[in-house]
């Protein structure tokens, strides 16, 4: 099982995808886990990974960027193949046959593109990231570099919904009252993916540019999720990246 954004099927260079838990050779809990920091063997990680890209096609000769996510509103620009990136919740390229990647549990992937500016993004937004506002940090950035807002592209996946994602009053404040659903006793819903979505709409990109995946983490065991599972939890990758050669 692979998620694939239909936002970005009308660009054949482009090769976008979010993981599952399904179809790696983990051991139970973890399955499809593709991240070096949670306890599964560096081996299986590597096979999974190998096994993701196979599956969606990235290209001989791709070199993956990773990064420190520290659930900031910092960007990173990338240039060559620096391999990981430290500290940083946002990556942008230019360059081709490089994958940009962002892993997440919960956390909302968000993956741009701007066709004539010929950039790429992957966004890491945990509720942190949501509230420095990472997404519009992100975009900004690629204007800075050539984009123009109202010709980005971009793919919200699927993370923790406004349905299941819990939190306390302090988090709650940091927030728009639309974002949220009030559950008494300082317990409140709060809808990252919506929030995410508003600062591209604020950014300047057009709604009908914009695909925001309905799945949850927390409810759809089809997918890794640390509020549902804790310590026992693998992690997914969403990647992009922009093929120098097409077919």
């Amino acid at each position: 099982m692979i998620l694939r954004p239909k936002i970005f099927e009308q660009f054949p260079e482009i090769i976008a995808a979010q993981s599952t838990r399904i179809g790696g050779v983990s051991p139970e809990p973890f399955g499809m886990n593709l991240s070096s920091h949670v306890g599964d063997e560096q081996a299986n990680v590597d096979d999974n990974r190998r096994r993701f890209f196979a599956a969606i096609g990235v290209p001989n000769g791709t070199k993956a960027v990773y990064q420190n996510q520290v659930h900031s509103s910092n960007v990173n620009i990338v240039v060559g193949d620096e391999g990981v990136v430290k500290e940083s919740d946002a990556l942008i390229t230019r360059e081709t046959n490089v994958l940009l990647g962002v892993t997440i549990a919960d956390c909302t992937p968000i993956l741009l593109y701007e066709p004539k500016a010929k950039l790429i993004a992957a966004v890491h937004a945990g509720w942190r990231g949501t509230e420095q506002m990472i997404a519009l940090a992100a975009v900004k950035k690629m204007i800075e570099l050539g984009a123009s807002p109202d010709n980005i592209f971009a793919f919200i996946g699927a993370s923790a919904s406004g349905a299941k994602y819990e939190v306390d009053l302090d988090v709650a404040t940091l927030f728009e009252e639309k974002h949220l659903v009030d559950l008494h006793n300082g317990k409140f819903m709060l809808d990252v993916k919506a929030a995410n979505l508003d600062q591209l709409l604020f950014a300047g990109i057009p709604a009908n540019q914009i695909e925001v995946s309905p799945l949850c983490t927390i409810s759809d065991e089809r997918l890794h999720s640390y509020r549902r599972d804790g310590k026992r939890s693998g992690r997914m990758l969403a990647a992009i990246l922009r093929r120098d050669r097409v077919g």
